[in-house]
């Protein structure tokens, strides 16, 4: 796969401004991406996107891959008399990394307005104030502004969201690169792709291609969303903190960028993933010369520990991406491992032929 491709398509992903409950653009972008290549499509009022692309057997396990559209951002709590903005965090954005950031905010029906997480001058910090971060309650928005009543007519009130500000940067390697939202415009592209290719070749099964909102709030879409698809199968893709960097031990996170991607055995608090489909998928990578890595009681679940509970006869499974510098502005990507998930999903969505491969004994 053409990795120059891949980055120019991530690049469009990520400069979508979309946190969550805010996802309308990348809903929309996607709709039109997955026109031409689905048999049917619909919006739930939750705002999930499902695609259909029918299968040559009906006898076939019908499968469900997925996605969230969200990013992690910010929302307006409050404006000062004298022209700050107070806001709260959607989703988990690192806290240690805010003071000093560029933020978007995204007022309805205005332009967007530029703005940064205000910093005490380092000049004037004493002890160990100037090692501390203060917490979220305390730091302030700064737009230029000069009172509330500008901010009020630049459209900024509260419950305007607001996101990282950060184009998709190539590094010199030939892979790798960084930006906001690669957690999970990542995934989603990885989604489309694969939903390209099995339009072109259908699978055996009806496949549905599942754009879900509210991942980052507690997985709100999916579970929506599987009863209202009511697959067999769950296969989820998502980005994953990865270790790999001076300040992780290997005991903590065992995995990296560029190493393959990921295959979730278990999450902390969810998802186990379903035996069976996850002997499928090691098989299929290993038939095709496909590097992955096991990964077991990550921090943060998934949209596949939602899903696989709206029924009692959904196998799920999440694939990830190892991402560096997890909910910071500037996460970082293998695009290899990307081109590998694609490939992987693909490959093994095809071996579904059977629901007698989903049994455990």
């Amino acid at each position: 796969m053409n990795l120059d491709s891949l980055r120019e398509k991530l690049a469009s992903w990520t400069l979508m401004n979309a946190p969550t409950g805010f996802e309308e653009p990348v809903l929309t972008a996607a709709r039109d991406a997955l026109a031409p290549l689905c048999d049917s499509m619909m919006v739930d009022v939750r705002g999930n996107l499902y695609a259909e692309i029918n299968g040559v057997d009906s006898a076939a396990p019908r499968v469900m891959i997925t996605a969230h559209a969200d990013e992690i951002g910010f929302m307006v709590t409050s404006l000062t008399n004298e022209g700050f903005l107070r806001f709260t965090r959607l989703g988990g954005p690192t806290v240690s990394v805010l003071p000093g950031q560029r933020v978007r905010l995204l007022p309805e029906g205005k332009p967007p307005v530029e703005a940064v997480i205000g910093v005490k001058p380092g000049h004037i910090l004493t002890g160990d104030e100037a090692y501390r971060v203060p917490p979220v309650e305390q730091m302030y928005l700064d737009a230029g502004a000069e009172s509330a009543q500008q901010l009020t007519e630049w459209g900024l009130e509260p419950g305007t969201p607001g996101v990282f500000v950060g184009e998709l940067v190539p590094t010199s390697h030939p892979s790798r690169v960084f930006g906001k939202s690669i957690d999970n415009r990542a995934g989603w592209l990885a989604v489309l792709e694969i939903a390209e290719r099995l339009s072109k070749d259908r699978p055996a099964g009806d496949c549905v291609i599942v754009l879900t909102v509210e991942e980052e709030i507690g997985l709100r879409g999916a579970a929506v969303a599987a009863m209202e698809a009511a697959p067999d199968v769950v296969i989820a893709l998502d980005t994953v903190p990865s270790g790999g960097t001076p300040e992780l031990s290997d005991e903590e996170l065992p995995w990296t960028i560029g190493a393959g991607p990921l295959l979730k055995v278990r999450e902390t608090s969810g998802l186990s993933t379903h035996g069976p489909l996850r002997s499928l998928f090691r098989k299929t990578a290993e038939e095709h010369d496909i590097p992955y890595q096991l990964i077991i009681d990550t921090a943060g679940i998934t949209d596949a520990t939602s899903a696989q509970q709206a029924s009692g006869e959904i196998a799920a499974v999440t694939l990830g991406l190892a991402r560096r510098y997890s909910h910071s502005a500037v996460e970082m990507l293998d695009l290899r491992d990307l081109a590998q998930l694609i490939d992987w999903t693909e490959k093994t969505t095809r071996k579904l032929i059977d629901k007698k491969q989903l049994q455990r004994i």
